[in-house]
């Protein structure tokens, strides 16, 4: 059984959402695929479409493991294969990023908490459900801090972590990783490569 993402998210649920393919400049629409483009053993990373003209020179091409997103305020890699959607609101932004088993989530809030939206949350789920501990995770050049959601709704176990990222202007940025576990509560391969993707190729910019 897999969580509806409608369930967590619908708690800000205003306005639309936007599955559609990237345009530059433009952070709520799908960054485009990426290429791997080798020539003469070197590797140069373009975006679907793009082409490049080298004379004389051998080109391959070969489809990214992965996309980047960019805000303007961060910036990560992700795996092709996820899904993308984007909804916002009057003081309010989400980001999802969905697998088979794992969901990235990035949230902007102007007015609110990391607890106050945990609290909500939980909510949701039913606290009798939910057992919060706090968490934390190495990120790049960063190490996050927030809470862990133990989620184990009818015998199926999910984990929630929603760490804050801390900037100047006031803001409550949230980065959160939702992962379907197993009985024993261990994270999936997929959460696993994901997480290990997203250290290599974060970026903080303000």
């Amino acid at each position: 059984m897999k969580f509806s993402l409608t369930l967590l998210l619908s708690l800000f649920l205003i306005g639309n959402i936007y599955v559609a393919q990237a345009q530059k400049g433009d952070s709520s629409k799908e960054p485009k695929a990426g290429m791997v483009v080798t020539i003469n053993g070197k590797d140069y990373k373009i975006s679907e479409g793009e082409e490049i003209r080298r004379d004389g020179n051998t080109i391959s091409v070969t489809l990214a493991n992965s996309k980047t997103f960019d805000n303007g305020t961060i910036s990560f890699d992700y795996p092709t294969s996820f899904g993308f959607e984007y909804e916002s609101s009057f003081g309010y932004k989400n980001w999802t990023f969905d697998g088979n088993n794992y969901v990235i989530m990035y949230f902007e809030i102007a007015v609110g908490t990391l607890d106050s939206f945990v609290d909500e949350i939980s909510g949701r789920f039913g606290k009798s459900n939910c057992k919060i501990e706090k968490t934390s995770l190495q990120l790049g050049s960063r190490k996050l801090k927030g809470k862990r959601i133990n989620v184990n709704l009818m015998g199926e176990k999910l984990t929630l972590d929603l760490l804050e990222i801390k900037m100047k202007d006031g803001k409550t940025r949230i980065i959160a990783f939702q992962d379907s576990a197993d009985e024993y509560g261990n994270p999936t391969e997929e959460g696993k490569e994901t997480i290990k993707m997203i250290d290599k190729s974060i970026m903080y910019k303000k």
